[in-house]
């Protein structure tokens, strides 16, 4: 069975040009309304927590990427590296994990340990044999967050079976809900325990192509600036961009000592900003995800 890769959109929006991203370091918008700098003046940024971003692998000759990225694992080919050539991956990264180096943008969590597990082709499809088999080497390498931004249409028994689990092993789930322009969520978004992310814009409003269904949070995923596989940097919206943002200030949240990781859910929620209709709605889940 082929995987529907959530979509990206090029954003048409006025928005500083790509070229200063080369030249200086930027904060993106959803990075700063999210108040993730409260946590970097602490010094959490992430340290000791091990991501898998399962997605289409990526460029690890990025320049705002950094050796926070570890080999990870290639489903597809076991023998070969998880090298991105379709460039989501990539995209993804770059959300959680760009460095704070003076150029380019400032992931969420540089200090992460980063695996990238490749499920996906150079086409941005995949099937469920590849996905399973990355999940179980999260398992087995002990991951404490999969970022999965991508949804399938409809259910199936052992994707089912294979993302419970992994949250039976302990490992948090964040995935994105499907670009299906206000219809279903898809899988594994759907899925119990699986933490599911819809996207906004910087006014809070939902992304256009975002679903209606089975959402606990919103994040940023509009006009997003984000690391491209060419080396440089690509504006892009989507759920697919939103989901990262969440799986990162989570791994910010499990570095924080004082946090307790047993009640993750509730506390997300608790710290969440109510953007839609009082309390949960199906638009927004229980609001945009924020530190407080």
């Amino acid at each position: 069975m082929t995987l529907i890769l959530a979509e990206i959109q090029n954003s048409h929006l006025s928005l500083p040009p790509i070229q200063e991203y080369e030249t200086k370091e930027l904060l993106s918008w959803g990075i700063e309304k999210m108040n993730i700098s409260l946590y970097w003046s602490k010094g959490i940024k992430g340290t000791g927590i091990k991501i898998a971003i399962m997605d289409s692998g990526v460029n690890f000759n990025h320049p705002d990427l950094s050796t926070n990225i570890q080999n990870g694992y290639n489903a597809i080919n076991n023998k070969e590296l998880p090298i991105d050539d379709y460039g989501h991956g990539t995209m993804m990264t770059g959300i959680i994990g760009a460095k704070h180096n003076g150029i380019g943008i400032k992931g969420i969590a540089p200090d992460s340990k980063i695996y990238p597990v490749k499920v996906l082709d150079e086409f941005g499809e995949g099937r469920f044999i590849h996905i399973q088999k990355g999940i179980e080497w999260c398992i087995d390498n002990d991951i404490d967050i999969i970022n999965m931004s991508f949804a399938f249409p409809t259910d199936h028994p052992d994707l089912k079976s294979s993302i419970k689990k992994a949250l039976d092993a302990g490992i948090i789930i964040v995935a994105s809900v499907s670009n299906s322009y206000d219809g279903k969520s898809g899988f594994p978004a759907s899925y119990d325990g699986v933490i599911a992310v819809t996207s906004v814009d910087s006014s809070y409003q939902k992304g256009e192509t975002a679903s209606l269904d089975d959402i606990d949070f919103a994040a940023p995923g509009v006009d997003v600036i984000t690391t491209s596989n060419d080396l440089k940097y690509q504006y892009v919206s989507g759920t697919s961009i939103a989901t990262p943002h969440v799986t990162g200030m989570i791994a910010l949240l499990l570095q924080d000592a004082s946090f307790n990781k047993s009640n993750l859910y509730e506390q997300l929620k608790a710290t969440s900003l109510d953007i839609g209709e009082k309390g949960y709605d199906s638009k927004f889940g229980w609001g945009f995800i924020k530190i407080k």
